[in-house]
């Protein structure tokens, strides 16, 4: 046994570096010594006054990074599941010491032999023949005398017992948090007949699209009114107006020559060469949907591609590779491999065809060109100002609006939601240094700032006009089905009623209180109107936002008692169980609202 561990101390070591982070997928390879100035600084936050320094959390991303190798998500994504992680489980540590909870020695050592966490339990040196956790081998393992004379076994053991503790300890303070919920009879038969109940009805809809805009008019009162309806959902927190220039990174004439002449070189290859296209366009094609399968796209008729590229696919004769084509995305090699003559199944003539992307990009020495003029323009920047130093040198300033803390700037693509956090601490004027991202370099300003509040009329103006017109729409809808309510009430037959008004009579159902049903939604007016009728009565008209419904219920059937019954254990394990989450989501919720988190990632990283 012994010797089989020695010969896996690799492995071990491994899943001591994971569990260090074990809740963290991201990717391997990154630098996560920091990427900007931190102005004094080595703490990257603080959760409630608990510091995080900077070696910590370089040392948390430095190992969750080699959890998974193949793991998809950037830097800028590592930085902020890092950061989330971190707080989530300070904040529980934090309250678990508050609470007082503690796990005895006998305890950990009873669940770390009996016990071991799956990650443990999923190591080949404990596996059996079969592939299954051997937990004899496991406990020979921890009282082998010469277990504890490795440095090695010994930090997995520690690391062990670590992970159990921290289960044991959330474990409890979950108990204590859910110990108080219940579920009570009644709440039980409510819940299975909101999910059970079934109704079906008749229908007819006016949709508010048929309401023309032409018909509808707004006053500055009801602007205002609808403004003030509004005022919950047009709350926003503090936030950051940021202004900024981008250099993009756009490949030059001589880029694009470069790359048709790599395309050439290519074609030689494997025209005069002998090199497969298909083993080419793996290895070096730029197109992500074809590559893999060696520039392969199927079959295709004329409309399915880029007019220039469906061109040349058609001309080529089957096993003929293109000249280098140029097309908005970049320069191709086409090979098509076969005409397809028009059947009875497919009417048109198709081609199957493969092709090699290079795209656009550009050099390393435009790339330079690009940031030599950014790194110019920052320090110009620094003596006059954003806007001053654009006028200066002709160049468009940018404002993507109002950004709140975490957000990004809209038009540079991912990864700048660090310069916003940066700008959260600097005062209105600020330069920022020069930013890279996909689209360019750039640079940008703090312009100005707003404390937490309802967005102003005039800036939420198209969107409360829109949601006043589509209510008024909606009114207008739900007035033309007035007269076949009146006629119904009166003892007119709903049908005959609703076909005389150029209205279709539709069935619905039958759905339950929680499903989605198909033109009104799920959780809809329509859905609790329909469950206030008995059988044979008319709804009053029913208004939502894409129109309006009058309803006639045609059947209710009672709930089946037995069937009830047969369910009662599962259905009350399901309630309850969602009851907890939701109680331990409002919990976490409550105290990450009050907790006091200072955040300075953006010292340090771009994220």
């Amino acid at each position: 046994m012994m010797t089989k561990l020695r010969e896996s101390t690799g492995l071990i070591m491994w899943f001591v570096i994971a569990a260090f982070v074990g809740l963290i997928v991201v990717e391997w390879g990154a630098d996560f010594s920091g990427t900007s100035g931190s102005r004094g600084t080595d703490v990257v936050g603080s959760i409630n006054g608990d510091e995080i320094p900077l070696r910590q959390f370089q040392d948390a991303l430095s190992n969750a990074a080699r959890q998974r190798r193949d793991a998809g998500g950037g830097d800028g994504q590592l930085v902020r599941e890092v950061w989330d992680s971190m707080v989530y489980e300070s904040l529980i540590r934090q309250k678990v010491e508050e609470m007082g909870i503690q796990i005895s020695d006998e305890e950990l050592a009873y669940f770390t032999r009996l016990d071991p966490p799956q990650a443990v339990q999923q190591l080949s040196v404990f596996l059996n023949e079969e592939g299954e956790f051997d937990p004899v081998s496991y406990q020979q393992f921890l009282v082998d005398p010469t277990t504890h004379s490795e440095e090695s076994n010994r930090a997995f053991i520690l690391q062990v017992e670590s992970m159990i503790r921290s289960q044991l300890l959330n474990q409890r303070l979950q108990g204590l948090l859910l110990e108080t919920v219940r579920v009570t009879p009644q709440e039980l038969r409510q819940y299975y007949i909101e999910q059970n109940e079934k109704v079906t009805l008749d229908y007819v809809y006016v949709a508010a699209s048929t309401v023309e805009d032409s018909t509808i008019s707004l006053t500055e009162a009801d602007i205002q009114s609808k403004y003030e309806e509004m005022a919950p959902q047009l709350q926003h927190p503090d936030q950051v107006r940021v202004s900024f220039v981008l250099f993009p990174r756009v490949s030059s004439a001589a880029d694009s020559t470069a790359i048709e002449e790599e395309a050439h070189r290519l074609r030689r290859e494997i025209v005069d060469g002998g090199a497969d296209f298909a083993d080419m366009a793996t290895a070096v094609s730029e197109d992500e949907g074809s590559a893999a399968n060696g520039g392969e796209l199927g079959a295709f008729g004329r409309g399915s591609m880029v007019p220039e590229f469906e061109a040349v696919a058609f001309a080529l004769a089957p096993g003929e590779v293109s000249e280098p084509l140029k097309t908005v995305y970049g320069w191709h090699l086409i090979l098509t491999e076969e005409i397809l003559p028009a059947t009875d199944e497919s009417p048109e003539e198709r081609v199957r065809a493969r092709h090699i992307l290079l795209k656009f990009r550009p050099s390393p020495k435009t790339e330079e060109v690009a940031l030599e003029a950014a790194e110019a323009f920052q320090q110009l920047t620094l003596d006059r100002g954003l806007s001053a130093a654009a006028a200066i040198e002709a160049l468009e300033v940018r404002d993507p609006g109002w950004v709140s803390e975490g957000g990004g700037l809209e038009g540079l693509g991912a990864g700048t939601q660090w310069i916003v956090s940066r700008f959260f601490d600097s005062e209105v004027g600020e330069i920022s240094p020069v930013g890279s991202t996909d689209a360019g370099y750039f640079v940008a300003a703090l312009a100005e700032r707003r404390a937490e509040g309802v967005t102003p009329l005039e800036e939420a103006r198209q969107q409360v006009e829109w949601a006043v017109r589509s209510s008024r729409r909606s009114e207008v809808a739900g007035e033309q089905l007035q007269s076949v309510r009146q006629a119904v009430v009166a003892g007119a037959k709903f049908a005959a009623v609703s076909n005389d008004a150029g209205l279709e009579v539709r069935t619905g159902g039958p759905f339950s209180r929680t499903d989605f049903v198909p033109g009104a939604g799920r959780g809809s007016r329509f859905i609790g109107a329909a469950f206030e009728l008995s059988v044979g009565q008319i709804s009053d008209v029913v208004v939502q936002n894409n129109g309006a419904y009058l309803l006639r219920l045609t059947e209710r059937p009672s709930i089946d008692e037995s069937a009830f019954a047969e369910a009662r254990v599962e259905v009350e394990a399901e309630l309850l169980q969602a009851r907890r989450n939701e109680a331990l989501q409002t919990w976490f919720v409550q105290i990450f609202e009050s907790a006091d988190i200072e955040d300075h990632r953006h010292l340090f990283y771009s994220f």
